[in-house]
């Protein structure tokens, strides 16, 4: 019963993929040909066919949103298998669907973000909850909105990932909420895991990958190339130097500063800076990475 179930679901879903695509892209082209086709006069034609693009691009922005309502209530937090007929993932490719027919229509996509009032709507419609007043960019990559906490002021710089999914190689994808705080700036090509929380006016360098419920305080730096893997948690004031490694489930607290390519071993717990250099001192398989990622970090190298 329950296969057979699945398998209606799915039949369902690949049934609506295509008639969510012609609906958007097809009910826009309906309404900006009617307005023309129906115009009382030459003038009239004329001024019909001035706004046909605009009226093509609203009704294709507003449809798409409109049926992404219909699956909003999909994006929830949770694992799940990547099969059509699962009653959370179906609904998810068809959010997923509309959110994509945007955001690949590079003109469309590239007006809404440049235009206040159209990025307000968009975003509400797909389910953004957070501040309006952040900076990105058409080729960031944002998804699942209804799970995105942007704060005010926030700078995502482009080709950054932030995606509150992943797909994982045991066929499920993990689906976490992911929060970056006010006036906090993501570098270009850094990427972040779902279930990241960063805190306000910090700052993470480019290229940085931060894994999954990595915890990121307020006002520190994550510098180039870092990448803290699963779970680890950096804290307030800290700055952790470009090329390092924070391993999965460490623990920093605030105020360390570590310098570039340091190696900080799992679970390891830094409470203070003194222990911070100790284990520096200790940890040296990686001394002459380490000694050529100082000299890039103090600007030696041009």
């Amino acid at each position: 019963m329950q296969d057979s179930t699945s398998r209606g679901r799915a039949l369902i879903t690949r049934a609506l993929v295509p008639t969510y695509l012609i609906l958007i892209t097809g009910l826009p082209l309906a309404a900006a040909g009617l307005f023309a086709a129906t115009a009382p006069s030459v003038i009239w034609g004329v001024v019909a066919l001035t706004l046909f693009p605009a009226i093509y691009a609203v009704g294709y922005v507003l449809t798409a949103g409109l049926l992404a309502r219909l699956t909003r209530a999909s994006i929830v937090p949770g694992r799940y298998p990547r099969s059509l007929g699962h009653p959370i993932y179906g609904p998810r490719r068809l959010y997923a669907l509309c959110w994509t027919a945007l955001y690949y229509c590079g003109p469309l996509y590239h007006a809404v973000l440049a235009i206040p009032l159209a990025k307000r709507v968009v975003f509400r419609l797909f389910g953004y909850r957070g501040s309006l007043d952040f900076q990105t960019y058409p080729d960031t990559w944002l998804r699942d909105l209804p799970l995105l906490t942007i704060g005010k002021g926030a700078y995502l710089s482009n080709k950054a990932t932030i995606s509150p999914n992943m797909c994982l190689k045991n066929g499920k994808i993990i689906v976490l909420p992911v929060s970056i705080g006010a006036r906090t700036m993501i570098g270009h090509l850094t990427m972040i895991a779902p279930g990241v929380d960063i805190g306000a006016d910090s700052e993470v360098g480019v290229g940085a990958a931060l894994g999954i419920n990595v915890s990121v305080g307020g006002h520190t730096l994550i510098d180039h190339e870092v990448i803290l893997d699963h779970d680890a948690a950096i804290g307030d004031r800290c700055v952790i130097g470009t090329r390092s490694y924070v391993g999965r489930k460490a623990v920093i607290r605030s105020g360390i500063r570590l310098p570039p390519a340091s190696v900080v071993p799992a679970r390891t717990v830094l409470t203070t800076q003194a222990e911070a250099d100790a284990l520096l001192e200790r940890v040296d398989a990686w001394r002459p990475t380490r000694a050529f990622a100082r000299i890039v970090g103090n600007g030696s190298v041009s």
